[in-house]
């Protein structure tokens, strides 16, 4: 065992992973370890080099000084790389549609961007809620209504609209609609 400052520093280690949203396996191959090694360094089994956790510290986008603080600092940006954005559940989930978070591990953020697929045949969920929406069409064709207003939207099209108006998608085609999705919160006064 090692003593109590290394075990918060071990501790530290798994709880800024798990903030981060990566599962063991994940951290671990970012930082070119094994999932069993990664295990072991959070667990304070081990006490890895310095070299080790600067991989670590890389693979979860923040600072090793992170591991020696209770106070964690936001990072200055998040980066998703092609295809790596997390997928989560919202609420066109539950009509398939399916949502690719591209910023999810930025705390405290006044907009959610998200690569959204929508099959064809997928139901068309009514959604209306706080805040505006920004949509570019990156493939595929989609019918939007806004407030039952039909709007056909093509690769390379855009719109932005206040989304508290009743609104909702079909898919138009054969082929899957592939957006950017930018879910923006209006501040509150």
């Amino acid at each position: 065992m090692f003593p109590v400052e290394e075990q918060a520093i071990a501790g530290n280690i798994r709880r800024l992973r798990k903030q981060a949203n990566l599962t063991l396996e994940e951290a671990a191959g970012a930082a070119d370890l094994t999932k069993s090694a990664l295990s072991k360094i959070e667990r304070g089994q081990i006490s890895p080099p310095i070299s080790t956790m600067l991989r670590i510290a890389a693979a979860l986008n923040i600072s090793i000084n992170d591991f020696f603080t209770a106070e964690v600092q936001e990072p200055v940006y998040v980066l998703t790389r092609k295809n790596q954005g997390d997928t989560i559940s919202r609420d066109g989930s539950q009509f398939g549609y399916v949502y690719e978070a591209l910023g999810l591990r930025k705390r405290d953020k006044a907009a959610e961007p998200f690569i959204i697929t929508i099959n064809p045949g997928d139901p068309s969920g009514e959604f209306h809620h706080d805040g505006e929406e920004f949509i570019y069409m990156l493939s595929g064709q989609l019918e939007m209504r806004i407030e039952d207003e039909p709007i056909k939207l093509n690769a390379g099209d855009s719109l932005y609209f206040n989304s508290s108006h009743i609104h909702k998608t079909q898919v138009c085609g054969k082929n899957p609609a592939r957006f950017i999705c930018l879910f923006i919160q209006k501040e509150r006064t």
